[in-house]
């Protein structure tokens, strides 16, 4: 990277900043977040092989780990908050996965062709977006620009992977349009030893097990997968601005080899809205609405199972899942200066709706409702401040929400006669919280140089409809395998954050620490047999380190190691071990830059640390210590054609990067089944601009 570019990153954190002029319309920002804060640019996603956001995030910021599940899908770990922990937005707006085992988690309904950068905000200081309890990544979409172009994008690599995309963008002063297509398909990945996702399965399962997948699936693709997007930007007047935008992505025969059905569909629409009016009066220095709404289908199976053949039915039957989610918002935002004080006030108005049952097939027979079709309606109001006296910057936030989950489909036919299942949930369909979250953040420049800050923040997040209400009881049997846990109070983060950063000659360093005290932590449990969910207070602690150095006009090293722990202070039922599940150990990247005229070049080693403090009473296990090798190059062509080449893990290592427990599991009861990463990957990106 160029000079200017990466001492930025430091001096863009000091600065107090008024405005950014984009075009004919003026959108003006808030002053620069006082905490620290991460960024990834579209830079950044370019040198990757751009298969997976999860993936992306987790070889480019050492505090976020990665919990595999497939090629594609992954989620996230952010320094030990996981699922509804970590608050995902795609351009403001928030959107749920459908599948209760996370094989589709927020992160995954993004392609990476459409991303212009990834903010991530650590700990529970984001009060103008429901449930930032730990942490706040929002996946900022690309925006139209003046003028016509077309891009075309091909990258192919190892194990057979295509990824074809084009975008358009056209526009002028007063109107401007994208529209983008992409498609990707990949067969089963190898890991350094030589397996593909089933063999790896097949390795861990007894032969016996109806968990393993059928001979004939052995060689089957991993996952097929197209995606459309398309974003008008118009001027209405000098000072006011209309953005509408689309997606729509589709996945198929998505396979999970650690669950215990693959995904036969992952569809998302997403439609999203923002108008800003800027200078309306002395009290509105910007008026923001904005609406969105999405849902998710996702349907997931057992065909490529042996439950799928089974002796009695040469025409095989298994069973599936359809999950649907929906979420749909409203936001009203006024942004003023009074008092020489910056102030934002809104109003945050969203509605989830989560459905689920489980079927018999090919006749698609209900079984048994899963999630009985729940409703999780919040509406808050926020209010932040900042404040900047001489060297001192203040900033404030508050948030108050009011949240009612309703669960309406204990009547329906496949449970109504369950007396089981009536009995457990009785009177218990309707939940109600009233939460208060608030922060205070100081920031103080030593110097030019120097700067230090000091945050506290209270932040929650609700249970949701799964660790409420899910539904798993074999009537043959009369026993739960999994069930919610309809008492379960909302989670509360009491953090402190304080932080260091200076700028030594060329070298920039940030260092930061954190210690979250955990109120009512929602934890998954094997209750004997049984999976579901509890309160237990816990707290979480650690910090991170980030050096950026120009060695010279061409070369610079980048460095970043992040450290988190966590422990219970209070147990599950008959429970002994105090680890918290899901809290990696130490990990590290360092990378060394070389960027001259039209070349790039990157050596980069991701490392981490033996997986010693687990969580054995739920299911986790000892993970070796590992690090890989990376290189990519860059060279412009032309002006319009780019070549991007890489090498992900160069000495092709055996390895995995996280632990996994019982919310994960491959069946009620069972230890959760690890997936190791991808063996050497070998990757080529041409890019033409028209």
């Amino acid at each position: 990277m160029k000079k200017e570019i990466l001492l930025s990153i430091f001096l863009c954190s000091t600065i107090f900043a008024d405005a950014i002029n984009i075009e004919k319309v003026i959108v003006e920002s808030e002053p620069e977040a006082i905490q620290s804060s991460k960024e990834v640019d579209k830079e950044e996603v370019k040198f990757t092989k751009q298969q997976d956001l999860g993936e992306i995030l987790f070889e480019t910021t050492p505090e976020i780990n990665l919990v595999r599940a497939s090629a594609i899908g992954n989620d996230l770990i952010l320094r030990g908050f996981k699922r509804d922990d970590i608050n995902v937005l795609i351009d403001g707006a928030k959107i749920y996965g459908g599948c209760p085992n996370r094989m589709d988690p927020p992160a995954m309904h993004i392609s990476a062709s459409q991303i212009e950068k990834v903010n991530i905000k650590e700990g529970p200081f984001d009060v103008e977006n429901f449930g930032s309890m730990g942490a706040m990544i929002d996946v900022k979409t690309k925006d139209p620009k003046k003028g016509f172009s077309t891009n075309l994008s091909y990258v192919y690599g190892s194990f057979d992977y295509n990824k074809l995309s084009i975008s358009t963008n056209a526009g002028d002063d007063n109107i401007k349009a994208l529209f983008g297509y992409s498609r990707e398909t990949s067969n089963q990945y190898e890991d350094g030893d030589g397996k593909t996702l089933v063999q790896q399965q097949w390795d861990k399962l007894s032969k016996t097990d109806k968990n393993r997948y059928q001979n004939r699936y052995k060689d089957a693709r991993s996952y097929l997968r197209d995606s459309f997007w398309s974003k008008i930007l118009t001027n209405i007047k000098d000072n006011q601005e209309l953005k509408l935008s689309l997606y729509k992505d589709r996945a198929t025969n998505v396979l999970y080899p650690a669950f215990q059905m693959d995904a036969q569909l992952d569809e998302t629409s997403m439609i999203n809205g923002e108008y800003n009016i800027l200078n309306l009066s002395k009290f509105s220095k910007k008026l923001t609405f904005k609406t969105y709404y999405s849902h998710v289908r996702h349907d997931m199976g057992t065909e490529f199972r042996e439950y799928g053949v089974p002796a009695t039915d040469a025409n095989g039957k298994y069973r599936t899942h359809r999950v649907r989610s929906t979420m749909e918002g409203f936001k009203l935002e006024n942004s003023f200066d009074m008092y020489k004080i910056f102030w934002k006030i809104g109003v945050d108005i969203s509605k989830r709706n989560w459905d689920g049952v489980c079927l018999n097939e090919p006749s698609e027979t209900p079984k048994q409702v899963r999630i009985p079709d729940v409703d999780t309606k919040n509406r808050a109001i926020f209010l932040k401040g900042i404040k900047k006296i001489e060297n001192l910057t203040i900033k404030l936030g508050a948030r108050y929400d009011k949240t009612d989950i309703d669960a309406k489909k204990f009547n329906d036919p496949t449970i109504l006669t369950n007396q089981a299942i009536q009995d457990y949930y009785k009177d218990k369909h309707s939940k109600d919280y009233n939460d208060l979250s608030a922060n205070l953040l100081l920031k103080y420049a030593l110097n030019s140089t120097n700067s230090i800050y000091i945050g506290f923040g209270r932040g929650i997040r609700v249970p949701d409809a799964q660790e409420l209400y899910f539904i798993s009881y074999n009537g043959t049997k009369k026993t739960w395998m999994r069930q919610g846990n309809p008492s379960l109070k909302e989670s509360k983060n009491r953090e402190l954050d304080i932080g260091y950063e200076t700028l030594i000659g060329d070298t920039s360093i940030k260092l930061n620490g954190f210690y979250s005290d955990l109120k009512d932590y929602i934890y998954a449990y094997k209750n004997g047999t049984t999976l579901t969910w509890t309160n237990i207070d816990a707290h979480i602690y650690g910090g991170d380190l980030s050096v950026i150095s120009m060695l010279n006009d061409e070369i610079s090293i980048e460095g970043g190691v992040a450290y988190q722990r966590g422990k219970k202070d209070t147990l599950p039922p008959s429970q002994s071990d105090k680890d918290l599940a899901q809290i990696p150990p130490l990990k590290a990247r360092v990378a060394l830059n070389y960027e001259k005229d039209s070349y790039y070049a990157r050596a980069e080693v991701l490392a981490a640390s033996k997986y010693s403090n687990y969580d054995s009473d739920n299911g986790e296990q000892s993970i070796g210590g590992w690090s890989v090798v990376n290189l990519k190059v860059s060279k412009d062509l032309t002006n319009k054609i780019a070549l991007n080449m890489g090498v992900d893990n160069l000495f092709d290592k055996t390895y995995t990067v996280n632990n996994t427990y019982v919310g994960r599991s491959l069946i009620g009861g069972r230890d959760p089944l690890l997936i190791n990463e991808p063996g050497r990957f070998i990757y080529a990106n041409l890019d033409v601009r028209f």
